[in-house]
């Protein structure tokens, strides 16, 4: 499919957008790397335009007030885990209506990456309590000053596409949220009951995968989800093999160049599959970054990273598809009817 100008240079902006932001903190060694280049192209997959100056100073009040309440919650409450978790679940709700209810997905969605990282970062790892919070806005100042920078060379705008057909009657918007909210949650709690500090990467891809669960797809949709954040966390291993084969700054910006020029090219041409290669790019960035920031980085380190991530993608998927979709159960046939005919007749 042949790409009109205006998308050829959405793509070169997602492309050089991306693995800017990568590299810049890579470079800078600030820890996580693939933060900020999630941020881009979460922003560039779902901004059609050039964030205006209220759009981009209200994604950045938003980002900065829910990591500073996240933190100080968690830090205030402690040692009353009941009460804190109660308080996560109630913003977290309001979170994913705000969300599902219509307007941009973008400043619910980064509220809901604090709520759901920050508590958990800061109960198993005390000392690094302040790390994430600060990470988080870095990032996002970081990609909102890139974004505004590959506006520049390449300013096409895309034609507006057709909006989407209005849900049906019997999708409620706080059933959906409920249920999101009941999908994080006992994520958040393995994460914190078994102590796994790297809970960034997997809560980032369940929350990006249940941000983007339409409850009127049916099964597709959600397999194409899990078999994005499993292809996509297997596209970042990849990387990070043939990165090792020549460990330097220029060879990691032309892999991830290339990579996400891929991932471009098809986000940028919109449909009902674009999110679902947004979600794969993520995967595959989050692997990649978190590999490289991990000194012991051996196979089965990877290995293991990647199950974790497939893990609670398919279970997030997987209990969004169910609660929606229940199994129809058969009721059995009544003895006079199973035999095919009914008495007085012949």
């Amino acid at each position: 499919m042949k790409q009109t100008e205006a998308q050829w240079q959405s793509t070169l902006r997602f492309a050089v957008g991306v693995t800017a932001a990568f590299v810049l903190c890579e470079f800078l060694k600030w820890l996580p790397s693939f933060l900020a280049a999630a941020l881009v192209a979460a922003l560039l997959g779902n901004l059609p335009i050039r964030p205006p100056a209220k759009v981009a100073i209200g994604l950045l009040v938003t980002i900065s007030v829910s990591a500073l309440g996240a933190f100080l919650l968690s830090v205030w409450f402690r040692g009353m885990p009941f009460v804190m978790f109660g308080l996560l679940a109630v913003w977290m709700l309001l979170a994913f209506h705000k969300m599902l209810g219509g307007g941009s997905p973008l400043p619910p969605l980064l509220m809901l990456i604090c709520l759901a990282t920050i508590p958990v970062i800061t109960l198993t790892a005390p000392a690094y309590a302040d790390v994430l919070p600060i990470a988080l806005v870095r990032g996002m100042v970081v990609a909102l000053a890139i974004i505004y920078l590959v506006w520049l060379p390449w300013p096409a705008v895309q034609p507006p596409k057709p909006k989407p057909l209005p849900p049906p009657r019997e999708t409620s918007t706080l059933r959906l949220a409920l249920l999101a909210t009941a999908v994080i949650l006992p994520l958040m709690l393995v994460f914190l009951l078994f102590g796994l500090a790297d809970v960034l990467p997997v809560m980032i891809a369940s929350l990006m995968i249940v941000a983007n669960f339409d409850p009127r797809a049916g099964g597709r949709q959600a397999l194409a989800l899990i078999v994005a954040n499993f292809g996509g966390g297997m596209c970042g291993m990849l990387l990070y093999i043939a990165l090792s084969t020549t460990p330097s700054l220029w060879f990691l910006a032309g892999l991830l160049f290339f990579a996400t020029l891929a991932f471009g090219a098809r986000i940028s041409a919109g449909g009902p599959t674009a999110p679902v290669y947004v979600i794969a790019c993520n995967a595959m960035l989050i692997i990649f970054g978190s590999s490289l920031g991990d000194s012991a980085g051996s196979f089965s380190l990877w290995v293991t990273r990647v199950f974790q991530f497939t893990v609670a993608g398919t279970f997030a998927v997987g209990m969004m598809e169910l609660a929606w979709h229940p199994p129809v159960r058969l009721l059995p046939l009544r003895a006079g009817r199973s035999s095919g005919s009914s008495p007085g007749k012949t």
